[in-house]
């Protein structure tokens, strides 16, 4: 009985080598068909798909190029002040700058203006005090009279 079943597991052993023996001479033989065959690398496709690729690229750059264009444009066109308003405060610099410029001539000539209207004040006096000492000719004698004493006393000073 044991040696019954030992020859059927030799028997399916040996069918299993037999089996094992055919792969590998099918191996062998798949394996001098690998080895004959040439393969040439085609690297067109991918050199393709690069150059699609790269033209993407490129207009994805151009509309980026672009939006930065105009983003710079509404930039510069962009002022926190308005213009007019910069103009007002220009023009208001401009008509106070004539304004200090007008006071600061007028104020120079104050001793100008001061020295004529002492003269004129003088002449006015002076001809009042003609018109008033031709009225009062006893007057004028009592003012010669005093002039005297008072030059008389600055002298002796």
């Amino acid at each position: 009985m044991g040696y019954k079943k030992l020859d059927e597991v030799m028997e399916l052993l040996t069918d299993e080598l037999d089996g094992f023996n055919t792969s590998i001479n099918r191996l062998e033989r798949l394996a001098q068909n690998v080895e004959n065959i040439k393969i040439r690398p085609d690297t067109a496709e991918i050199e393709r798909m690069l150059f699609e690729n790269l033209e993407l690229q490129k207009q994805d750059n151009l509309k980026l190029e672009e939006s930065f264009q105009h983003i710079e444009k509404r930039i510069k066109k962009s002022r926190l002040v308005p213009k007019v308003q910069v103009w007002l405060h220009y023009f208001i610099w401009f008509v106070t700058l004539l304004i200090i410029g007008y006071l600061a001539f007028k104020v120079s000539r104050t001793d100008d203006i001061r020295e004529r209207a002492y003269a004129e004040g003088k002449q006015r006096v002076i001809s009042n005090l003609k018109g008033y000492f031709e009225e009062n000719p006893n007057q004028y004698q009592d003012y010669q009279k005093w002039i005297r004493e008072k030059d008389s006393v600055t002298n002796q000073k």
